[in-house]
């Protein structure tokens, strides 16, 4: 599966997670923003980022970028996100977990979030 690929079918099961949890998804036009679509819940408005990694550390822990990447053949960028950009971190893994990450919980990490026990609590699924 190409990268592109793998990012939408963690958008895909993050959607019908929120759905199927009765919460109501937003979806924005166009990719040009730091987060993947908004959730309705308790009233409240969430921004959320959804990313995929089959990525596992020496420990057999699976590692979530905290970055951006693109570009083409030619050039290629790359660029950290900021606080504001998003609330929620939802990572899917390869072996199908979920984790659903307050953004607080992950903003001294600086380029990447390694899912061991610290985040064990927030798999929810």
């Amino acid at each position: 599966m190409k990268s592109k690929e793998k990012g939408d079918v963690a958008l895909g099961q993050a959607i019908a997670y929120y759905t199927k949890n009765k919460v109501e998804v937003l979806l924005p036009l166009g990719d040009k923003k730091p987060y993947d679509f908004v959730i309705d819940k308790d009233d409240h408005l969430f921004k959320v980022q959804v990313k995929y990694t089959s990525c596992k550390n020496e420990y057999g822990n699976f590692v979530s970028q905290l970055r951006v990447q693109g570009g083409n053949q030619s050039y290629h960028t790359s660029y950290s996100y900021k606080e504001g950009d998003f609330d929620i971190y939802v990572v899917y893994t390869a072996e199908g977990y979920l984790y659903e990450i307050p953004y607080d919980k992950i903003k001294n990490n600086k380029a990447s979030v390694t899912l061991g026990e610290k985040y064990k609590s927030y798999k929810i699924r």
